[in-house]
């Protein structure tokens, strides 16, 4: 079996990273410029493509990026000819996956992505997404086949990682419970509905921690532009603020963290599966916060007052089981590589 990969985020990078053991033959990756692609995919892949860019905030850009990359994405597909295509859902590697015959699965925890749903998902043949979306993406149901699963794509690097490890915080002069990771949003994408809800509401919540409690700061910018405002904006705590520049184990930050604030939602699910609490600051409402709640993660998201902050960030400091985490994960949720391995499986016929 040759298997055909096209990850456009960090997280996807790592989540299919996971297949090239679950599944057999040759599974090789295509990936595009941006945040931290191309150093987890020189870390992770044994086999990998850098094709384009990101489109930025306009949508001209983000419309010449992806006719750019569908050109050069068909030269690679005809070139390795797979036998079936896995996507987060990629427009530009479903539509040349469509014109060449090649059968693709997509995966999509997002149904508020919703102009990127209706380019990809009519295209492909299965979508594996977690069950509590599915009610919201059923009108999708008889134009594809959706396999739901109970989880969420985040567990993938707790279930198959090595678990966290103290080193990695070693090297970026952390002490564990004693910082707060904050991870600025989106705002570059369509969905993102404004600026300061991606920008602006971190780093408001960042700055009250900073005046409130002796909490270091690790900061994780999405944009080269977002990295100098966010310098600019806490150049009076430089002392106490880092910035993420290079490819690290970000579950073991998660996990020795005091406090994760993210203006997305990845990162967020995946600190609350840790046990550590997390705030986001996107704007709406997402099926996995309200999933997340029900089932006693700690996951939260404004309007939070400034002392409900201040005791989730004690509430962090308490030191958390690796041990616990892993078996309460266990014995709640399925492993998504799994089902997503076996949904190629069936793409291409058993």
């Amino acid at each position: 079996m040759r298997v055909w990969v096209e990850a456009l985020t960090p997280k996807q990078v790592v989540l299919f990273s996971y297949l090239q053991a679950e599944l057999p033959g040759d599974v090789f990756l295509t990936t595009r410029d941006y945040d931290l692609n191309v150093e987890l995919a020189r870390r992770l892949w044994r086999k990998f493509y850098v094709v384009g860019r990101h489109g930025g905030r306009s949508l001209a850009g983000k419309l010449r990026q992806s006719i750019e990359r569908s050109r050069r994405l068909a030269r690679i597909a005809l070139s390795e000819a797979p036998d079936v295509h896995v996507t987060f859902v990629s427009p530009d590697s479903s539509r040349v996956a469509f014109g060449l015959g090649i059968p693709t699965v997509a995966a999509t925890d997002s149904p508020h992505s919703d102009a990127v749903n209706r380019l990809a998902l009519p295209l492909s043949r299965l979508v594996v997404i977690p069950s509590f979306i599915a009610q919201e993406l059923s009108a999708y149901a008889g134009l594809t086949t959706l396999v739901t699963f109970e989880g969420v794509f985040e567990l993938a690097r707790v279930l198959r990682g090595e678990g966290p490890r103290e080193h990695h915080l070693e090297e970026l002069g952390l002490e564990p419970l004693n910082y707060a990771v904050v991870r600025l949003g989106e705002e570059k994408a369509y969905y993102y509905p404004s600026r300061r809800a991606a920008f602006e509401a971190p780093l408001q919540l960042a700055v009250h921690l900073l005046k409130t409690t002796d909490l270091s700061l690790l900061v994780y910018p999405r944009y080269p532009d977002q990295a100098r405002a966010a310098r600019r904006a806490l150049a009076p705590w430089t002392g106490r603020v880092k910035f993420l520049e290079k490819p690290t184990d970000l579950l073991s930050l998660e996990f020795y963290a005091a406090l994760v604030i993210t203006g997305g939602g990845t990162m967020a699910v995946e600190a609350a599966l840790l046990g550590t609490p997390a705030v986001s600051t996107y704007p709406g409402r997402l099926s996995v916060f309200e999933y997340f709640k029900l089932r006693g993660f700690p996951l939260y998201q404004p309007p939070l007052s400034r002392d409900k902050l201040g005791l989730l960030a004690r509430r962090g400091r308490q030191p958390r089981s690796w041990e616990q985490v892993l078996a309460r994960l266990k014995e709640t949720f399925q492993d998504p590589v799994r089902v997503l391995a076996d949904a190629v499986r069936a793409a291409v016929g058993g």
